[in-house]
């Protein structure tokens, strides 16, 4: 590209092309692209827009890691092809017929990492943890999963990019994610989380709307298959819009829009753990976002009568949630051989490890399809992550996971301002959401995110002026004053 570029007018268009693909125009044209499939999916669903959309999606991206290195203008449309293409349930046959779209995809990828890269770093905090991580998960069923199941082409995608595969990717990340002059890391990630968020609500709300007859005459939950999936990138994106509301104070709006549509998408989790996470976001902003505390009270107040008001209408339109939901606790509660295949995954999780507790039976074992055939493509999931990690990777795995959990809390807690406390609460929520998903330990992007972030936290700390916040202040003080009252006696 060196060579291609010999003007000064050419050098100065690609500044200007780089500039616009971080830009805000350039999020919102994605948005509303996005939108527009969503809503041709959704009005005619029989029809491939979902796929050609996820496509079209995806050679945007890799135009994008054509012409810029920067981390954050390649995450935008990453995270925008995901909103399309976790619509793509069970059609892993569709994108087999038209796998060679992907080998130009490969090249823009290859060409990014050789043109764009710089020498990989190891200094992270994250990298021994990841590191640990990643030998546990490749030895996982070590003596006990079968070679074909070992070598299956699902368990060696999620077995790389849970494993050395990220910690390849967070060692190419570290180097190349900086706190710049050019713009704020802090301000431009919160911004793409909030757009990302708001695109996938809205597509929630336009199902509705274009479902609106079947609406009227069936009020309720509309089905969709992608509902967990949907709910987890809200979860994600959802701390993010109150931070912003640091800035704006009607941004909070926005988090209670992502509260509505994980509702909407009929999500057992998203209801629970969606509900939890937006407690911990109000008290934790109001109790530390002084300047827009009564803004913050205001707009919740305003929500909490209006739910209140209509507390009948709203508990009769989530009543197939509420109902699965019911269902699903009282058979975990009373066992049975009826039970949903959630909670039966889960017994037989505890079980393989109980059988094999040092490595487990592996990512990929496959054993557990007579309780669930998974899709072509898929693993068979336990669907919940600490009877995944048990299971398939033993002692070892328990281990290695309890140690990279507490490595990055002590990343997030280090420097306790209103970033990385948005951080902490978009991570735990997914943590959250991975009881009763595979969340955190599907690669792309939940795990990508996470990474991300991570290096984000570390590089802004020292690299960006962020104001500390009173975390724990009044237990401190209290703790102090008993000590010099200590002190004081002593010497008298």
């Amino acid at each position: 590209m060196k060579n291609i570029l010999k003007t000064e007018k050419s050098v100065k268009t690609l500044a200007e092309i780089r500039k616009f693909l971080l830009s805000d125009r350039w999020m919102i044209a994605l948005a509303i692209f996005s939108l527009i499939i969503a809503c041709l999916h959704a009005h005619l669903p029989e029809q491939d827009f979902h796929i050609w959309g996820s496509v079209v999606l995806g050679y945007i991206t890799g135009v994008c890691f054509l012409l810029t290195g920067d981390i954050m203008a390649m995450l935008i449309p990453t995270l925008f092809t995901y909103v399309i293409a976790m619509r793509c349930y069970n059609s892993l046959e569709a994108f087999s017929e038209i796998w060679y779209l992907a080998i130009p995809l490969v090249f823009m990828l290859l060409f990014n990492l050789i043109y764009y890269g710089k020498k990989p770093s190891a200094k992270g905090s994250q990298f021994f943890p990841m590191l640990l991580v990643s030998i546990a998960v490749t030895i996982g069923g070590v003596g006990v999963i079968t070679p074909q199941d070992y070598l299956g082409g699902a368990s060696i995608y999620n077995m790389l990019g849970i494993g050395f595969g990220m910690l390849f990717v967070y060692c190419i990340f570290f180097p190349r994610i900086n706190a710049t002059s050019d713009y704020s890391l802090i301000d431009k990630l919160s911004k793409i989380m909030v757009m990302v968020g708001l695109t996938a609500s809205l597509a929630i709300f336009a199902q509705y709307i274009i479902n609106i007859n079947d609406v009227i005459d069936n009020p309720g939950i509309i089905y969709m298959r992608w509902r967990n999936n949907t709910s987890t990138i809200l979860m994600i994106a959802l701390p993010f819009a109150f931070f912003r509301a640091n800035k704006s104070s009607y941004s909070i709006i926005v988090g209670f829009i992502f509260y509505m549509a994980m509702l909407l998408t009929g999500s057992r989790g998203g209801m629970v753990f969606g509900t939890i996470e937006l407690v911990m976001c109000i008290v934790m902003f109001v109790l530390y976002d002084k300047r827009r505390r009564l803004a913050y009270a205001i707009i919740c107040g305003c929500f909490v009568i209006a739910a209140l008001i209509y507390l009948p209408e709203i508990t009769e339109f989530l009543n197939y949630t509420l109902k699965r939901l019911f269902r699903v606790i009282n058979q975990f509660l009373m066992g049975g051989e009826d039970t949903e295949t959630r909670v039966r995954h889960y017994a037989r999780g505890i079980k393989d490890y109980l059988n094999n507790p040092v490595f487990g039976t592996g990512l990929g074992n496959m054993t557990n399809r007579d309780i669930f055939k998974n899709k072509p493509g898929a693993l068979c999931w336990y669907h919940c992550e600490p009877i995944q990690i048990a299971g398939s990777f033993g002692t070892v795995g328990i281990i290695a996971f309890i140690y990279q959990f507490i490595k990055r809390n002590i990343l997030i807690w280090k420097k306790a301002t209103l970033f990385n406390m948005t951080i902490f609460l978009s991570y735990i929520s997914l943590e959250l959401m991975s009881l009763v998903n595979p969340g955190i330990l599907c690669p792309v992007p939940y795990l990508l995110l996470i990474t991300i972030f991570m290096i984000v936290v570390e590089k802004c700390d020292d690299g960006e002026d962020q104001v500390k916040i009173p975390i724990f202040k009044k237990f401190r003080d209290k703790r102090k004053a008993k000590k010099n009252a200590k002190k004081e006696l002593v010497t008298k």
